[in-house]
């Protein structure tokens, strides 16, 4: 059925049917549905609408309705709406309303249930005029939408508008097309439909804590706050960097009041560089953050940059002989072969003469061969009496040659032992912590403090437990250089740190002091998926992970 017979037929609803046919078929996505949220029409002709995987039809009658009826309704419609999104591979949600209330309402729940994503086309058609429309301009910025405005007069026309995240605040939506009844759809090719909306060249505000494991520098910038711009040289930044010039973008630094990278209050909010990217304050925050499910619920993840697990570092025992090292050159094992080929050499010397005739069976007795072999062994002298065979002698000559070489390895591995002093490294694992009276630190904020904490059996809830014996402390960013320097060293407390930040700590430790004064333990343990994080449905993650994606290929 042609747009024509449309506008005969509904009047302006078919004008409405066939603007969305038209934006609709040229942004066609595939494998996509579309569903339709209004006040206004039945949509009675939308099976013509571009939708391969089908559409749905939700009407909302707000007119003259009390506000409060339309949030209920708004919110069963969202809930319903996002059921299909998870359903489907990509959505297409078109939002038809003249209603600034309507609309404002509409906002507000989509991004409550979890509609707002940017894997979501948003397009919302409307005949209010823009300055009545300023409320959605922040809602439009951030989520891969366009705004259709529906003009009468002289003649039906419609622009087609995309608002750019970044912009300043007296700047214009971009007209990414035109439409009117005679000429259809008309591109301006400035930008194309539902185009990558990160504005370029805007200047960007970055949270980020600098670890005392990186160093820093000044440089004047005339544009930064202050006329001063901190350089932070580490990998993370490096990351940035690469990504700032891959994008156009410049960037701030802001740090958190805390220094921290971010703990959840008993009210919900956050501190630290979560609850700036929570609240909006920043564009994005470095990092990097080890993704967990709670920290995902209030802020956006960007595409992993890194797969680490965490270790412990540990402060070496002072060097020591062992007291005990004569018995380590010979294990339980060595003991027991030595007194079984001791009663084995006896035995033969004892038995042996029954397999000789009776004339040649004039030896020693029992007492005498005994003696002689432990003599052997004991590398002392052995009187042979007269009566010994030549056999017995090759039996006790072999007995020698074997306690010999026995003795000189043991010899000198004893003389190695107490020659090399022993350094007791007893924290290997979680668990050597739980039985050793060791204090265990972790940094407030961090991904393992949040596992250990809320653990509720394991090794990781034991841990938790210490805290009773005030063997588990959680300490602030600040602290790390003290807590390294001085708990740590003097061997009492252990710390838990990603495993790249363990070993960076122990090579500027040994650079200042020239020694080596702590180790890591053996275990690995809590693997965590690195990620730069920003506020919820926020452009700039969508654009930054693509980035990342493109590096690590």
């Amino acid at each position: 059925m042609g747009s024509t017979k449309h506008r005969d037929e509904t009047g302006e609803e078919g004008l409405v049917i066939d603007v969305l046919n038209a934006i609709l078929e040229a942004a066609k996505e595939r494998d996509h549905c579309t569903v339709f949220i209004t006040e206004m029409y039945t949509f009675s002709g939308v099976r013509e609408v571009a939708a391969s995987w089908g559409m749905g039809v939700f009407k909302v009658a707000a007119s003259g309705q009390d506000a409060n009826v339309t949030h209920t309704q708004l919110s069963q419609v969202v809930g319903q709406a996002g059921f299909i999104r998870k359903s489907s591979r990509s959505m297409t949600v078109v939002v038809v309303s003249d209603d600034p209330a309507f609309l404002a309402a509409f906002a507000e729940w989509s991004f409550k249930g979890s509609l707002q994503v940017w894997s979501t086309r948003f397009l919302v058609l409307t005949r209010l005029p823009l300055n009545r429309l300023l409320h959605l301009r922040s809602t439009l910025a951030k989520t891969n939408s366009m705004l259709i405005i529906l003009n009468h007069e002289p003649s039906p026309k419609c622009r087609v508008l995309v608002e750019l995240p970044y912009s300043s605040g007296d700047s214009q939506p971009q007209k990414v097309a035109w439409w009117t009844p005679s000429r259809g759809l008309v591109p301006t090719f400035i930008l194309p439909l539902f185009p990558d909306k990160l504005a370029k060249g805007p200047r960007l505000l970055v949270a980020h804590v600098t670890a005392l494991v990186f160093k820093t520098k000044v440089v004047d910038d005339h544009d930064a706050p202050g006329g001063k711009q901190v350089i932070i040289l580490s990998p993370r930044a490096t990351l940035l960097e690469t990504v700032s010039e891959a994008m156009n973008f410049t960037y701030d630094y802001v740090t958190p009041a805390d220094r921290s990278w971010g703990v959840e209050q008993p009210d919900g909010s956050w501190t630290g560089m979560i609850g700036m990217s929570m609240r909006e304050e920043v564009d994005i925050s470095l990092g990097l953050f080890g993704i967990t499910s709670t920290r995902a619920k209030v802020v956006d993840f960007t595409f992993p940059v890194d797969i680490t697990y965490s270790r412990m570092i540990v402060g070496r025992g002072k060097p020591e002989v062992n007291p005990w090292s004569f018995l380590l050159p010979l294990g339980p094992c060595v003991w027991v072969a030595i007194l079984t080929a001791s009663l084995g050499v006896l035995a033969v010397m004892t038995m042996f003469p029954s397999c000789l005739q009776t004339q040649a069976c004039h030896c020693t007795g029992l007492m005498v061969k005994a003696s002689s072999c432990v003599r052997v062994l004991l590398q002392q002298d052995v009187s042979l009496v007269r009566t010994w065979w030549v056999w017995e002698r090759v039996v006790l000559g072999v007995w020698m040659l074997t306690t010999v070489v026995l003795t000189r390895s043991y010899a000198g591995n004893l003389v190695s032992l107490l020659a090399v002093r022993y350094i007791p490294m007893p924290i290997q694992s979680l668990r050597d912590v739980v039985d050793n009276p060791v204090t265990f630190l972790v940094q407030k904020g961090s991904s393992q403090a949040y596992t250990i904490q809320v653990a509720e059996s394991g090794v990781f809830h034991d841990i938790s437990n210490l805290q009773k014996e005030g063997r588990f402390q959680i300490y602030d960013t600040p602290e790390l250089t003290k807590n390294l320097d001085v708990k740590v060293r003097r061997g009492d407390h252990t710390l838990i740190n990603l495993d790249e930040l363990t070993k960076m700590m122990m090579a500027q430790d040994f650079s200042v002091t020239g020694k080596c004064d702590f180790y890591l333990a053996r275990e690995e343990f809590l693997t965590s998926m690195l990620a730069m994080a920003g506020p919820k449905n926020s452009p700039l993650i969508n654009a930054v992970s693509r980035r990342i994606v493109v590096m690590k290929e």
